[in-house]
């Protein structure tokens, strides 16, 4: 129960949806050799039992789709879950940053995820430079309107935020903020706002 944790909420960028301000970032959880799925269960359980949310993952974070899928699941409606595509991850083939390769990512996080559909689906530090070609916005858009996902999101930061920001397509944007890159304070978080 969040309120016997006093755990704050916000909204989720433009999406509606209310989040613990502590979310999970579960890119450790796909180390298969510094976690099991007995202590991957521990560990989502123990976030959603003290209020946290919002699961953030991606396919290319090694098991990390599998790991919530295979323990949390039955927990589906407790968890705003948000993973992210567009590189080619181990145990697929293509080229990253297509349509098609954008395509078969989500299907594949799906099923891996135990779901029919995340709540916020990101665009992933395009790593070439300038915007990810429109084919694979569209194709995210296209797994929107088919109800793989209810939210658009871009993850990403400095120049390539700014682009996302400017497009006014994405209902969030994930970027870096720490003790060591603050850059984002710089306006380009007002600007997001």
């Amino acid at each position: 129960n969040r309120e016997r944790y006093n755990m704050e909420s916000t909204t989720l960028g433009r999406t509606g949806q209310k989040v613990c301000r502590l979310g999970a970032g579960l890119t450790q959880l796909g180390q298969l050799s510094l976690v099991d799925v007995g202590t991957a269960g521990r560990i989502l359980g123990a976030a959603l039992d003290a209020g946290i949310n919002f699961f953030d993952t991606a396919e290319c974070y090694g098991y990390s789709e599998e790991m919530i899928g295979k323990t949390v699941a039955h927990r589906r409606d407790e968890i705003v879950l948000a993973t992210k595509t567009g590189h080619v991850s181990t145990g697929s083939s293509g080229q990253p940053w297509t349509a098609q390769t954008v395509r078969e990512g989500i299907d594949r996080s799906l099923a891996k995820l135990n779901t029919d559909h995340v709540d916020l689906l990101q665009v992933h530090a395009y790593d070439i430079s300038g915007p990810p070609p429109d084919d694979v916005i569209e194709a995210i858009f296209e797994a929107k309107d088919a109800g793989k996902t209810r939210f658009i999101g871009y993850s990403a930061e400095n120049e390539d935020a700014e682009w996302a920001i400017q497009t006014g397509l994405y209902d969030t944007l994930q970027t870096s903020f720490s003790l060591v890159d603050q850059r984002a304070r710089h306006g380009l978080l007002e600007r997001a706002t």
